[in-house]
């Protein structure tokens, strides 16, 4: 099976912003090769001169010793100058293109999140672009080196004796017929040993991750059974590889064994018949050993150069990915209001209909509730008004733009939005808070961890008016508090309560509360909301939940059922209307007498 060809497009697009630097390196190599091989040549004329001078050849013997030192001493200098230059390209290479492949990966839509393993794309971004970086850096200055090495030694070779050299290179077309059938091998051996890498990583990252999940139900064992599966399969497959790429060294030591016997013999023939000089042999000789390091160097280049074409592969296929749509990159007016206007608004993810012609609208400084049962399509409407999701054009407004014209950045600009489930950054309650601030591209990014006057009154108000102004008492270092990975020092209702914190934190003309308040107890949440009604001004508001409770005052609320809006109004008439809103009114009722009892 044919190997894939690396987009030439693309990858020559990271080459070529390294040209300068490959062709430092190219000249640097030329210098090198050229200042090693002045080394035979001298070796020659101090053989022949002691050959037909004898003692009288010493003072000659010591400028070509001078002159082999010197060589050499420039040769290493050379050398190493070419190799920084050649492997800090390649270096540039990786971190564009790991720069890019991030930039990439962040605006990909939501739905190839929710189906790509974070341990994978941590491989990918760490494991298969060090590959594409020794492709590269040894793999490019080995290529460089043996071309230029070859060329200039048989050039040289020749010049001594052509028949020689003819039957010197005799055993090369082995070398070249061993390459061809390893290289294939060790591509597919290198694609596979990175996939499964991919797994492993997942694996690791799962586990770490849910290590409370993997202590309470004691499943060390199975998810270690699973490890050591993952380990023996990546085992294997690297084994698969050292085998194919091992086969190649003897391979290639048998191909300059044989051309070096064949020097041996053949010129001595030579020397014999008075055709070459013993300099001349000498000199021969060196020529070819000179060629023998890239000849059994070439096993382990070939592996470079297809470990790094598997892992740009690899690569590729992920910045191959469609992108969430970007719009016009138009930028939005500065805006203190936000009318939000949704019409016969569709959604379908993996073939089935979750939103089915949704129409509603939400004037500035207005609050809709929208509310359903489980899998009634409310996440994927909160998706949807973010752009998580891609939605039709003509479908979804902001002030009356249709948001597809608009770039990303410009449409969540206005938008805050605070999650049912969390995500908060390994950082302080206070920096967490603050992350709420939009950057807008104009000057350096605020730091973390450095918070004016103005902005620490403005977390703390933001603090307060999400319900955090007891816990911040009890917390040891109250908004300085650093709350752990994904914020596992704090409970639920608080990881609820800093990313609801950090939406009012933000200035936007828009705010976002899907469910929000869900792992709060019904009083704490009644006060929350009654702050909420006072913090919220003038902005609009979309809230969603499943708890009628919190949507009472809202001025319109919606109920969705199987994916459409099946009632709408305020809370008095839809309990009047005693249909779905008012028996799950009834049903929560119910239980919260239940439990108080």
């Amino acid at each position: 099976m044919p190997q894939p060809s690396p987009s030439p497009l693309t990858l020559r697009r990271y080459a070529f912003g390294q040209w300068r630097r490959f062709a430092v390196g190219a000249a640097a190599l030329l210098a090198t090769n050229a200042l090693g091989l002045v080394i035979p040549k001298q070796l020659k004329h101090a053989i022949d001169t002691l050959g037909h001078s004898g003692a009288e050849a010493l003072p000659v013997i010591g400028r070509i010793a001078l002159i082999i030192i010197g060589a050499s001493a420039m040769q290493a200098v050379v050398r190493t100058f070419s190799r920084i230059v050649i492997f800090n390209g390649g270096r540039e290479i990786e971190y564009g293109l790991r720069r890019d492949l991030f930039t990439h990966i962040i605006a990909l839509p939501q739905e190839f999140h929710r189906r790509s393993p974070t341990g994978e794309l941590m491989s990918r971004l760490t494991n298969d672009l060090s590959a594409v970086r020794m492709l590269f850096g040894p793999g490019i200055l080995n290529v460089m080196n043996t071309t230029i090495v070859y060329a200039t030694g048989l050039y040289f070779m020749v010049g001594l004796s052509p028949r020689l050299t003819l039957f010197a290179i005799i055993p090369l077309p082995l070398v070249v017929i061993t390459a061809r059938f390893a290289s294939r091998r060790i591509y597919r051996f290198s694609r596979e040993l990175q996939a499964q890498m991919g797994k492993l990583s997942n694996h690791l990252q799962e586990d770490f991750n849910g290590i409370t999940t993997l202590r309470s139900y004691t499943l060390a064992p199975q998810r270690h059974a699973r490890f050591k599966a993952l380990s023996d399969g990546y085992l294997d497959k690297s084994l698969e590889l050292v085998k194919t790429r091992g086969l190649l060294g003897p391979q290639f030591a048998i191909a300059t064994g044989l051309g070096t016997l064949i020097v041996l013999w053949l010129g001595g023939r030579e020397v014999i018949a008075g055709r070459l000089t013993v300099g001349g042999l000498v000199a021969f000789n060196a020529y070819f050993v000179y060629l023998a390091w890239p000849t059994l160097a070439l096993g382990w280049v070939l592996s470079l150069w297809q470990r790094g074409l598997a892992g740009w592969q690899r690569v590729r296929e992920l910045l191959r990915e469609p992108a969430t749509a970007q719009g016009d990159a138009l930028p939005v007016e500065s805006a203190t209001q936000a009318a939000l206007r949704v019409r016969d608004l569709s959604v379908v993810l993996g073939g089935r209909r979750i939103l089915d012609k949704v129409s509603f609208l939400v004037p500035a400084g207005h609050t809709v509730a929208i509310v359903g049962r489980t899998g009634s399509g409310k996440s994927t409407l909160t998706d949807a008004l973010l752009r998580l999701v891609e939605v039709p054009p003509h479908t979804l407004f902001v002030n009356d733009r249709d948001v597809t014209t608009l770039s990303l950045g410009a449409l969540r600009s206005m938008i805050a939005y605070a999650p049912q489930d969390p995500f908060l950054f390994s950082a302080t309650i206070a920096d967490n808070i603050a992350y709420g601030e939009r950057w807008t591209g104009a000057g350096p990014p605020p730091a973390e961890g450095i918070h004016d006057e103005s902005a620490m009154a403005r977390i703390q108000q933001a603090a307060i008016d999400a319900g955090l102004a007891r816990d911040l008492d009890e917390l040891p270092q109250g908004l300085q508090t650093m709350v752990g990975e994904r914020g596992i020092t704090l409970s639920g209702g608080q990881r609820q309560r800093v990313a609801l914190a950090r939406a009012l934190y933000a200035r936007t003309p828009l705010i976002i509360l899907d469910d929000s308040l869900a792992s709060v107890d019904a009083e704490t949440e009644q006060t929350i909301l009654r702050q909420l009604r006072e913090h919220l001004g003038q902005r609009t508001a979309v809230l969603i939940s499943h708890r009628v409770a919190a949507v009472q005052h809202a001025n319109e609320i919606l109920v969705l059922e199987q994916g459409h809006i099946a009632e709408r109004g305020t809370h008095s008439a839809l309990i009047a209307a005693k249909g779905i809103y008012a028996a799950l009114y009834q049903e929560q009722e119910a239980a919260r007498l239940e439990a108080a009892e």
